[in-house]
Order: C-alpha cells, then structure tokens, then sequence
C-alpha cells in the first residue's frame, strides 16, 4: 500500500472518531438538559435550566475531547508509517 494511501486511510480514521466522540458528548448534554429540566418541573430545583447554556458546555466540551482523541489517533498512525519506511 502507498504511504500517501495509508496516511489518508488514517486521516479518515481520526475524522470518523472526531464525530463520534462530538456526537456522544452533545447526545450526554441534551440527556443532562432533559434532567435537569424533569428536576425543575417536578419542582427539585428552583432555577429552571437553559437549553442554550448547556449544549454550549456539551458542545465545547465534545470539540476539545474530539479533537484531542482523533490527533492522537492520527498522530499514532503516522508515527506507524514513519517506523514502516524506516524498516524498508
């Protein structure tokens, strides 16, 4: 397999992780509004929660947990080339 092929191949990879990842920390945020929510209707709480204060905390959140996980997976199969054409 190309070098080119395989760093793509990883790239891809990284991205398909970055997405999953954002997904499941959003899907987590709108879980904790609903909560807190139910908590404030079934009167739990006295301070009725924002939507838009929480999927900004899930939001930023899932982007720095993303992006850390998907560069680490890119920066490890890219360090794997580099130990393959070094073995050549």
């Amino acid at each position: 397999m190309r070098v080119r092929m395989l760093a793509v191949m990883w790239v891809v990879l990284g991205a398909a992780v970055w997405c999953g990842v954002f997904d499941l920390y959003v899907s987590r945020g709108a879980r904790e509004y609903g909560q807190r929510h139910a908590e404030f209707e079934l009167h739990m709480t006295h301070d009725e929660p924002s939507m838009m204060t929480v999927m900004d905390g899930a939001k930023h959140d899932g982007v720095a947990t993303a992006s850390l996980w998907a560069a680490t997976i890119i920066a490890c199969g890219w360090v794997t080339i580099g130990l393959m054409g070094r073995k050549r």
